[in-house]
């Protein structure tokens, strides 16, 4: 620390961080010597359990994603078969969507999925 002298002329001991105030104290965290036992085997244990929640949070939104992909093919192709939409509302579909989701990747025409509609027509 700086070396701050209580009133008194005695070094602080600090285990708090900023200023002090009798109203509110901020603790600091205690050095690694100072936590209890078992406390490694903890943060080891909540750390892997962070970690598992995550990757099953990608995994869900990758396999929503698929689902979604897949059934808006399913939509699209039933439109080609039912109304005749032909590769150049394939086309404007692609720009329509890219337009309205320009952070999300898949709706080029010449992507694979845009391309396999485009040859049913």
């Amino acid at each position: 620390m700086s070396g701050r002298r209580e009133s008194g002329g005695k070094p602080e001991s600090r285990r708090a961080l900023g200023r002090r105030r009798d109203e509110a104290l901020f603790p600091s965290a205690p050095s690694r010597a100072d936590v209890p036992g078992g406390y490694a085997d903890a943060l080891r244990e909540i750390k892997d359990r962070i970690r598992q929640e995550r990757l099953r949070v990608v995994l869900a939104a990758n396999s929503a994603m698929a689902l979604l992909y897949w059934d808006l093919g399913r939509m699209i192709l039933d439109r080609q078969d039912r109304a005749g939409w032909g590769a150049r509302v394939i086309d404007r579909l692609s720009m329509d969507l890219r337009e309205a989701f320009p952070d999300m990747k898949g709706f080029s025409p010449r992507c694979r999925s845009m391309r396999i509609l485009k040859v049913r027509t």
